[in-house]
């Protein structure tokens, strides 16, 4: 019997020593190679830097006793000329003897030793190896990869981000982030009324044999060609009973659409009054039909509106059959039908009840006119310029006033603000009411104060971050389908502005990776696994625990129970099994497998030990 119980108990110890040994197998293996190397280099670095210091101190001790105290601070010669200084004369760091009499530097390996129990097993630094190497290729790709167009308010597409490239700015699109863009228009055919033609055929020309449409295509961006043709007079010439001028321009226009492989037009007239509305009609009915006709269904055609319709005359409601997408221009308000005033170029009303002009005010009414449904057909165009205004001190009269594009106003007006000189009485601020920027400031240039002249006030307006953060909002909040930059190029030199409009209509997709997919899975399966099994095992153990207080209410039981050695075993492999488990779950042992394998086989040892006593003098007693 006791023989039995003694074979059960070993039996125990050494399934449990099994257990944790191929548990802990690969940290054993890597923490003995670690803790070898470790030894060897501690050893060798030790036996080295004792050498050289014996050495060094040996050569020192030799030279001359000058020598001795222009190379050892601190070190005294010896008292004569035949008597060799000691190693301890020549020394007086106690840490550098401590090292020398202390080969093995046994400090620093017991520093070491600690460390090596504390270090992760092979396993668990492959996964982590395996997670970093995934994670960093994916961080070492650039960002902007990973973003996509947010789409219109009823997902059917994704918003249209805008930009005209004005042909002045050269080749500066090669710069352009057309990762950012899904459309741009290449700014402009400007259309002769007289005969159709350009009038600036150097820039067609350019057009054709440039790269414009073939850089945006390799970024997966379309290409337009903006058509303009500004002014009352030119408007009415070009469309009244010009047939000739018209087909000219439609097979200039088939021609460079073909050489160039454009996707479409943005039709900009500014200057259609009633007299041409219904041959402004017609021309675009024309236009898009022959575009579309000759190119295939996937070219574009958008149709630029102006800020003031009072008399209708861009009816969208009927327009919208031979336009794809309507740009309205939420710029050049101090243009009014009343003639110029001092306004900002883009104002944005605090208050929809407001009754003043604003981007509002002429949103609302196309949306009117082309029904809530189809606002997504809209984009709202912004500018990336301001105005600069000269009034009279005194009775506030417009003496001039010219357009300064964003680069310029940062550069030459806000960046100087404390130049006194070049600006007297610099006032920037941001007025909300309008929800633009401000610059003002003093002119003095021909004004003779002593004869009790007033400087002109100067004021520019213009739009920044927090102001076109405000209306690119405000376009979403529509349910517009998109925006508009006029003109691409305008902030050359400044970032910001690029930056915001990514953060505003542009998501960041995380791409899908198979290998992190799978860690992860595994991860959460082995995780969600184990809370089951650790539930039933609690279980188990509160009904086991309840069960064996109340069979040990009776004496026999108690008596058959505790004599049973197979009983205990049970027991005690059971709840100890438990314990690691919950233990483990909870991280108490992390980081110290060793010292709990070692705790585990002495508790076992001494549990043996005590019984094998018990027993022995149970054995003896009469």
């Amino acid at each position: 019997m006791k023989h039995s119980i003694t074979i059960h108990y070993l039996k125990y110890i050494f399934c449990l020593i099994l257990c944790l040994f191929f548990i802990n197998l690969e940290s054993l293996e890597a923490q003995g190679m670690i803790q070898t190397k470790v030894k060897s280099k501690v050893r060798r670095e030790a036996y080295k830097n004792a050498s050289i210091l014996k050495s060094s101190a040996k050569v020192k001790a030799k030279s001359t006793k000058r020598a001795l105290k222009e190379s050892l601070k601190g070190g005294r010669g010896g008292d004569g000329t035949n008597l060799d200084p000691t190693l301890d004369e020549l020394i007086e760091d106690e840490e550098t003897k401590t090292s020398l009499y202390d080969n093995t530097n046994k400090k620093r390996y017991v520093e070491l030793l600690g460390e090596w129990t504390m270090m992760p097993s092979d396993a668990e630094l492959l996964a982590r190896a395996k997670i970093k190497a995934i994670q960093d290729s994916l961080n070492n790709i650039d960002r902007k990869y990973f973003r996509v167009t947010k789409n219109i308010w009823d997902d059917s597409r994704p918003m249209i981000v805008f930009g005209w490239h004005p042909h002045w700015m050269g080749d500066i699109y090669k710069g352009y982030d057309f990762d950012l863009f899904n459309v741009v228009s290449y700014y402009s055919y400007d259309i002769n009324p007289d005969n159709g033609a350009p009038q600036n055929s150097a820039v067609m020309a350019n057009f054709l044999a440039g790269d414009f449409v073939s850089t945006a295509h390799k970024k997966g961006c379309s290409a337009l060609l903006s058509i303009t043709c500004h002014g009352e007079q030119n408007v009415m010439r070009f469309l009244e009973q010009n047939i000739p001028a018209q087909q000219r321009f439609l097979d200039s226009i088939l021609y460079i659409l073909d050489s160039t492989n454009a996707d479409g037009i943005e039709i900009n007239f500014e200057g259609v009054n009633t007299a041409v509305k219904d041959d402004f009609f017609k021309f675009i009915r024309i236009l898009s039909t022959t575009v579309t006709g000759a190119r295939g269904d996937t070219s574009f055609v958008f149709l630029s509106v102006p800020a003031y319709d009072p008399d209708n005359v861009y009816d969208i409601a009927e327009l919208q059959r031979f336009v794809d997408i309507f740009v309205v221009k939420g710029f050049d308000f101090q243009e009014t039908p009343d003639g110029l005033k001092k306004l900002p170029t883009a104002p944005l009303n605090y208050s929809p009840l407001t009754s003043a002009p604003d981007i509002r005010t002429s949103v609302d009414k196309y949306i009117a006119n082309l029904g809530p449904l189809y606002s997504g057909r809209l984009i709202l165009a912004l500018p990336y310029y301001g105005t600069r205004w000269f009034t009279d001190g005194i009775t506030e009269e417009i003496l001039n006033m010219d357009a300064i594009t964003y680069g310029d106003i940062q550069f030459d007006f806000v960046m100087q603000q404390d130049d006194f000189l070049k600006y007297p009485g610099a006032r920037l601020g941001y007025d909300s009411s309008k929800t633009c920027y401000t610059f003002k400031y003093y002119d003095y240039y021909d004004v003779d104060t002593t004869l009790g002249e007033v400087p002109v006030d100067v004021t520019l307006y213009f739009d920044d971050s927090t102001s076109l953060r405000k209306k690119y909002r405000y376009l979403m909040d529509a349910r517009l389908g998109g925006v508009g930059i006029q003109f691409l190029g305008n902030d050359s030199g400044f970032e910001h502005l690029e930056q915001l409009l990514s953060d505003e209509f542009m998501e960041m997709v995380e791409p899908h990776n198979e290998k992190l997919a799978e860690l992860n899975e595994k991860s959460n399966e082995f995780r969600q696994n184990s809370i089951y099994a650790l539930a039933v095992l609690l279980y188990l153990a509160i009904f086991m625990a309840i069960g064996l207080c109340a069979a040990l209410f009776n004496q026999q039981i108690r008596q058959a129970l505790f004599d049973n050695g197979r009983f205990r075993v049970m027991y005690m492999i059971f709840f100890t099994f438990l314990l690691l488990l919950l233990g483990g779950y909870m991280g108490l042992f992390k980081g110290a497998t060793i010292p709990l394998l070692v705790g585990v086989i002495f508790g076992a040892v001494m549990s043996w030990g005590g019984w094998k006593y018990v027993t022995k003098k149970k054995s003896l007693t009469p």
